[in-house]
């Protein structure tokens, strides 16, 4: 595995709101950090591009700055809708509602270290919904993107209400099912190339479901500049989700 050069410290902003209450801290369950543990042995067989360490930061903070690879953004630029959901592991909540302040949308973006251009990249993630908790999304887009940028994606999945996932807003590419309350493995290897294509995996505690699909070619150009991933919720959905151990690899071949 390569070993990359850790980022230089840079200040945080202190964005906390003085009045914020807090909000429960979401626990991992003890089998999902095995098996983060077990992607994240997987995923060392190529070059990492992003890898979080949402534990360097204090908990109910906006991970803004550097990773452990890679760099991340939040969007708005507020503790309120984009956190650290405890400092002692690397688990981020989004959500767009907080109490009477809600947003249209609330993002995570998180930055590559560098652009490779074609090749296999593998993206992997634990991700946790609470029941009644609305559509998340997952969305691919081009290096150095902006993160008030929401129009440049060229793959997303939508992890909607009734336990599914729908692929670019298409109700005819829904499969697999995820379980809510628990944690759960969301796995895509994207190929990009001249004709890039997606295989998306849903594992581990009850989640199943596999599916290939092809990006559609007005989004091909933006495919091949691949470069960050943007974990997201917004209208008309409420409710939160976690995110914990979000990995990027790259092989060339």
């Amino acid at each position: 595995m390569p070993v990359f050069p850790e980022c230089a410290p840079t200040p945080r902003q202190n964005t906390r709101s003085p009045t914020l209450s807090r909000k429960p801290c979401i626990a991992l369950a003890r089998g999902a950090i095995t098996l983060a543990a077990c992607w994240l042995l997987a995923a060392c067989s190529g070059e990492t591009l992003f890898q979080s360490d949402f534990a360097s930061y204090e908990t109910h903070t906006p991970p803004i700055g550097p990773e452990k690879v890679g760099t991340t953004a939040v969007d708005p630029v507020s503790d309120q809708y984009v956190w650290v959901a405890n400092s002692t592991d690397n688990t981020v909540l989004i959500t767009r509602e907080f109490g009477a302040m809600p947003v249209p949308r609330a993002a995570l973006l998180c930055n590559f270290a560098q652009f490779r251009g074609d090749g296999t990249y593998l993206f992997s993630t634990i991700l946790y919904m609470r029941t009644g908790t609305g559509a998340a999304t997952i969305q691919f887009e081009p290096f150095n993107q902006q993160v008030g940028s929401y129009e440049n994606g060229f793959l997303h999945l939508d992890l909607m209400p009734d336990n599914t996932v729908r692929i670019d807003d298409d109700d005819a590419t829904k499969f697999g099912t995820f379980p809510r309350d628990q944690s759960f493995v969301v796995q895509v290897t994207l190929k990009i190339n001249p004709t890039p294509t997606a295989h998306i995996v849903l594992s581990g505690a009850g989640a199943s479901g596999e599916k290939d699909y092809t990006i559609l070619p007005p989004y091909v150009p933006l495919a091949r500049q691949y470069g960050a991933v943007r974990l997201w919720m917004g209208e008309p959905w409420t409710g939160f989700f976690t995110a914990t151990d979000i990995v990027v690899t790259f092989n060339r071949s």
